[in-house]
């Protein structure tokens, strides 16, 4: 390129986007294109983004005048950048300011260093259990190989980059820079809150929370299905990484280089962003299964029962069998099938023995209902001390039964609702109805106790 100044203006304008906080909108902004459009006859950018302003606890906004001012170098020494851009990004809702405490770096700065502490930790995991023969590619990956949980992390990949999209959106008009753009590409993108939630969610709550605890045993073992894994594994550790990079860049390149397959000289900065691959894989049996353990665990946090301490469940086969229309859910007997072929998994994931059969009579048990149709009973008898947490329900029952007669007591009164604030009485009530969801809690888990 020539490097006359004439060849730099064409070069150069008109450009893209101008970021900056809305209070020099009408100081600066409106000058800049003001002046674009006497000198050049064009806009200087298509786009405005109006982030919002840090401002300390007080909101009052930040200035060296106040002393309220954050230093981001000094963030970066103690936390890291990666740190510091996760918890701007992360927390800029649009139309939202953006609130630090300058006095507490540690409780501002906690969520972004957090997070790179978890990815860190994803990732050492994730490397400890690949070993350091070659990965198969995800092209080379027939459907017909690819179990239910793997279908599930690649469906969950395809809607993590949708979502990831949308929140940011296109990068310019269809025009390109000249372009303009229409009523409804004005209201979508730039949801930078939203693009590092769905990013997040993706690589925490779903790889790492699900699928990686589920594809223990496979990585562990050997043959086909080790090979399967892996090359999912890190096909979907791959793609999240990229979503993330914008956000967290040093952390997410030094990730991604030890990933197997990495060339030299290869960068993350120059890769490209993902795609959707597109396949719907309509993966019900890994959601079933996912149901299925946030039950039982549920049941376990119930009753106190120690993660290391194995228990025993029933499938209720007859409840299972029922018909269940639930629109993308597995129901009647397919729920039915997928618990069974899925039993290996569900009680690796919950310390728990599956069983098919009826609960032996007079047994204590826990029930809770699977979506779909079936219910799982977990025997309390060896689990836990049934006489002592009987008793100990029935006291919390007695003291909750008083409160809420108090507090039925009190909203029955009409001198108290007329003359006490709205707000006051609203609190009143949501309280009563929280007590009694949680009165119908303890009759449950007494009844369970008493082998009712």
């Amino acid at each position: 390129m020539s490097s006359t100044p004439g060849s730099h203006l064409k070069a150069f304008y008109p450009g893209d986007l101008l970021v900056t906080a809305p209070e020099i909108l009408f100081f600066w902004v409106a000058r800049m294109i003001m002046s674009g459009f006497y000198f050049m006859g064009d806009a200087p950018f298509h786009t405005v983004y109006l982030h919002g302003t840090a401002r300390d606890t007080q909101h009052r906004k930040m200035s060296k005048s106040l002393g309220n001012g954050i230093d981001p170098l000094v963030v970066v020494e103690k936390y890291g950048a990666d740190a510091l851009r996760w918890t701007i990004v992360s927390g800029l809702g649009m139309g939202a300011d953006a609130i630090f405490d300058y006095q507490d770096l540690e409780k501002t700065f906690a969520p972004g260093r957090n997070f790179a502490t978890k990815l860190w930790n994803i990732a050492r995991f994730l490397l400890s259990q690949l070993g350091d023969e070659a990965v198969r590619p995800i092209e080379k990956i027939a459907e017909s190989e690819l179990t239910s949980a793997d279908k599930w992390i690649l469906q969950r990949l395809d809607v993590a980059i949708a979502e990831c999209d949308a929140a940011l959106g296109p990068a310019r008009p269809r025009g390109g820079s000249s372009g303009r753009w229409t009523e409804a590409e004005r209201r979508v993108g730039l949801r930078l809150n939203e693009y590092a939630e769905s990013a997040r969610r993706f690589v925490w709550n779903e790889l790492a929370d699900w699928y990686l605890e589920a594809t223990k045993s496979r990585l562990q073992g050997s043959g086909p299905e080790r090979d399967v894994a892996r090359g999912v594994l890190v096909h979907a550790f791959d793609q999240a990484l990229r979503l993330l990079h914008p956000i967290v860049p040093f952390i997410t390149e030094t990730l991604w280089q030890r990933l197997p397959g990495r060339a030299g000289g290869e960068f993350l900065a120059c890769a490209a962003w993902p795609r959707p691959r597109g396949t719907d894989y309509r993966p019900l049996a890994f959601d079933a299964v996912r149901d299925a353990v946030v039950v039982i665990r549920q049941l376990r946090a119930d009753f106190v029962i120690p993660p290391g301490r194995g228990v025993n469940l029933h499938v209720n086969t007859q409840a299972a069998a029922a018909e269940d229309k639930t629109p993308g859910r597995a129901g009647g007997a397919q729920l039915l099938r997928i618990l069974r072929d899925e039993a290996q998994t569900i009680g690796r994931l919950t310390r728990a023995t599956l069983s098919f059969d009826p609960v032996p009579h007079g047994a204590a048990s826990a029930r809770a209902a699977v979506e779909g149709g079936a219910t799982i009973a977990m025997l309390l008898d060896g689990a836990v001390d049934v006489v002592r947490e009987k008793a100990k329900y029935e006291k919390e029952l007695a003291e909750l039964e008083k409160q809420l007669a108090a507090l039925e007591k009190r909203l029955s009164n009409p001198s108290f609702v007329a003359k006490a604030r709205p707000e006051v009485v609203e609190a009143e009530q949501l309280k009563r109805d929280q007590w009694q969801k949680k009165r119908q809690h303890l009759i449950a888990l007494i009844r369970s106790l008493g082998g009712a």
